[in-house]
């Protein structure tokens, strides 16, 4: 697997689950803030990583400091109808800027390509500017998507909005 002078990407174990619950809590709830909802408990996270995280058509690759620790940063590729997608990369706020993120993306690349693959997909949300500009850093492409929302109950719900590509997008 992937080495760099401060950590190392593997694949996860078991004995990784309760320090991948606290990573996955945290990247969940950073993208629920994001869409103006509250934190998700560690506890729903343990739930989420066997129910969605654990399944044949995942696989999951975790960073640990070198020396040894907890894991740090976590991706889990998915094989969805023929294509491999990147659902979730998540790296501990303390140790973001750090190139961790970026050794988990190039071991996820180094995987499907191990597979005779040669594209890797992913969604973000348009909010999510800091994702946007981290992947297409990285080489990635623009390609489509976008995803359109309305509230059909009677609540009136306070959006938020945010500039990108020149366009408003509401949330």
């Amino acid at each position: 697997m992937s080495r760099s002078p401060a950590i190392v990407v593997r694949e996860y174990d078991m004995k990784d689950f309760s320090a991948l619950c606290d990573l996955v809590a945290e990247f969940f709830s950073h993208h629920q803030r994001l869409n103006g909802r509250g934190p998700l408990p560690p506890d729903e996270a343990a739930t989420l990583i066997p129910r969605d995280m654990l399944q044949e058509s995942s696989h999951i690759l975790v960073a640990e400091p070198k020396e040894g620790g907890n894991i740090i940063g976590f991706c889990r590729i998915e094989l969805h109808e023929g294509a491999y997608f990147l659902r979730e990369l998540g790296v501990a706020s303390s140790w973001r800027i750090r190139g961790v993120g970026t050794a988990l993306l190039r071991e996820a690349e180094a995987y499907i390509k191990a597979k005779d693959e040669t594209n890797l997909y992913l969604s973000i949300v348009p909010r999510n500017v800091d994702a946007v500009r981290f992947f297409v850093r990285r080489g990635y492409d623009i390609i489509n998507t976008i995803e359109l929302r309305t509230n059909v109950t009677d609540d009136r719900v306070q959006r938020s909005t945010t500039m990108f590509l020149g366009l408003q997008f509401r949330y």
